[in-house]
């Protein structure tokens, strides 16, 4: 019998629920790539618009050597890394002089041969006095590069480094020569980043152009996003009313992972466990419909984000002035920005004068100038980015994007904006 968690997996590769997107062929634009010898594959799109899925349903699970770009710390990071995925041994690389030393060691359940990476995983350990510790991470990756064209150069394997844009700019460019020489003798080699960041892997190294081919995704469409929900809600034997399809899907803001995330709480809030023994339709009910958002938003937790916004910078001499806004509460600029970018209809990417517009509408008197929205709006970008790295938001004079579309669904779905409403 077929599992409702088994049909929706926003946390893993979707099985019943994959969908190529119609007029895209980001699949057979990936395998062409990918045929190319000695060119590096840099897939590009938002956050949460399937980048990793796509490479998984291309490539094999065991043909494929998944690396963080967060993990990559220094030079040598990233082979030690893919060494130690593969459970094979590391051979120890020294060097002296100038008071330096260093060893790296790997152990694994690797079996080495047809090839290394056919079997298991295993554990990194290195030190290095950091008198020269770049140098060493050099001398290291040069070693580690040497072992990783013998085991998986000119094969199906696939070094895919995921988020290739969060390893820093300063090890980036030693990461470039490097990847350039492995691909040069035949390692395959994948990268993922957001659109602003895409051009990451060029620029780290300007040899590279040329010998990258660029994939670039982009977000789903409404219609793609009602497919999975209409091919997996088919596989429940369930129908789903038109209008109660499309008003889930648009709660996806293009992402296929969040959309994945809301149809399996629809089944949880309707005691679809598994597949029904009779067809069952279903049509939209508002009450039904809130309680699977709000369930859904549990999983998406941006509280520390929201109230740092929601607050915003520390203030200093004159108080804030108050607004009363359309859904009964009063607050600040900050609060008045958080509810326009709340307001219907949604978008992940508002003018200025889109924003000043729903300003307007949502306060009920007077309403923020111009000039106190562009200043928050620019403050609120910089608290994002200090609680945390990854980009949530941005502001740039005159657009604001939301990089992240599990913010938004947060901050529409959540209880929490009306909750800091009295704090």
């Amino acid at each position: 019998m077929v599992r409702a968690t088994s049909v929706f997996t926003p946390t893993d590769i979707p099985t019943f629920t994959y969908v190529e997107r119609k007029g895209r062929n980001y699949e057979s634009d990936l395998r062409r790539a990918f045929d190319i010898p000695k060119m590096i594959v840099s897939v590009s799109g938002p956050s949460k618009s399937g980048k990793t899925t796509l490479i998984r349903k291309v490539v094999t699970q065991d043909n494929l050597i998944h690396i963080y770009g967060a993990n990559v710390k220094a030079p040598g990071d990233l082979w030690t890394n893919v060494l130690a995925w593969m459970g094979g041994p590391i051979e120890t690389t020294e060097t002296s002089g100038s008071k330096t030393g260093g060893t790296i060691s790997v152990s694994g359940g690797g079996e080495i041969g047809i090839p290394l990476v056919a079997k298991g995983h295993g554990t990194a350990q290195g030190a290095a006095n950091h008198e020269s510790s770049s140098s060493v991470s050099k001398k290291i990756a040069v070693s580690l590069l040497d072992q990783i064209v013998k085991e998986v150069g000119s094969s199906d394997f696939v070094i895919f480094i995921d988020d290739f844009h969060y390893i820093e700019r300063s090890v980036r460019e030693e990461i470039g020569k490097q990847i350039k020489a492995a691909a040069e003798l035949g390692v395959r080699i994948c990268t993922a980043s957001v659109p602003h960041r895409a051009d990451d892997v060029v620029r780290s190294n300007t040899e590279l152009r040329g010998r990258v081919t660029a994939i670039d995704m982009a977000y789903w469409s409404v219609e793609e996003l009602e497919e999975i929900a209409y091919r997996g809600f088919r596989e429940l034997n369930v129908d789903l009313a038109p209008e109660l399809l499309r008003t889930l899907a648009g709660e996806a803001f293009g992402s296929p992972q969040l959309m994945q995330a809301i149809a399996l709480n629809f089944c949880f809030e309707m005691n679809i466990g598994e597949q029904l023994e009779n067809h069952v339709r279903l049509d939209e009910t508002e009450g039904a419909i809130r309680k699977v958002l709000e369930r859904t938003s549990t999983t998406t937790d941006f509280s520390t984000m929201l109230t740092a916004l929601h607050a915003g910078p520390k203030q200093r001499g004159t108080e804030r002035k108050r607004f009363r806004f359309a859904d009964g509460t009063s607050g600040d600029v900050y609060r008045c920005v958080l509810l326009a970018i709340k307001e219907d209809p949604p978008a992940l990417s508002l003018s200025y004068e889109q924003i000043l517009s729903r300003a307007t509408k949502i306060c009920n008197g007077d309403s923020p100038v111009g000039s106190s929205l562009s200043e928050s709006l620019k403050q609120m970008d910089g608290l994002a980015k200090l609680v945390q790295t990854a980009p949530v938001i941005e502001w740039d004079e005159n657009v604001l994007d939301i990089v992240e579309p599990y913010f938004l669904f947060f901050l529409r779905c959540s209880p929490s904006i009306q909750q800091l409403a009295s704090t």
